[in-house]
């Protein structure tokens, strides 16, 4: 008898008339998205808009050639170079490292300390001072 009922709630007929458009939406859509002619479509699409970024790249690296500036191939190479330069560097500086300090100890012999001249002042000497 409670199913008799007319529903008059508006936000339940509402989000039931919301629920029925979702399904049948995502029915006529996943129908579409699962034939042959749209797999065609979407990889015309992908094969188009990579054609497209190819082309935007040459263009982009023929104009920033004819204003004298680097492209991002040319800076990442650059980058590539220097870190390539910083390795050997490291490398040679280990070597130089094992070759000065082989075991631990100095190859090359430290510097002796100056030999003191001064001597400490003693305190009667310096009261002596002090007095005059």
């Amino acid at each position: 008898m409670a199913d008799d009922k007319p529903n008059l709630d508006p936000s339940a007929q509402f989000q039931e008339y919301v629920t029925k458009w979702e399904r049948s939406v995502d029915k006529l859509y996943n129908d579409f998205m699962g034939t042959e002619q749209f797999s065609q479509s979407m990889n015309q699409f992908q094969k188009l808009q990579l054609q497209m970024k190819t082309n935007f790249k040459e263009a982009m690296t023929s104009q920033l050639q004819n204003v004298n500036m680097p492209s991002r191939d040319d800076v990442l190479q650059i980058g590539e170079n220097i870190r390539m330069v910083n390795d050997r560097l490291t490398r040679m500086e280990e070597k130089l490292d094992q070759l000065l300090d082989p075991e631990g100890q100095h190859v090359v012999p430290k510097r002796p300390s100056p030999p003191r001249t001064k001597r400490p002042t003693r305190k009667a000497d310096s009261a002596a001072s002090t007095k005059e």
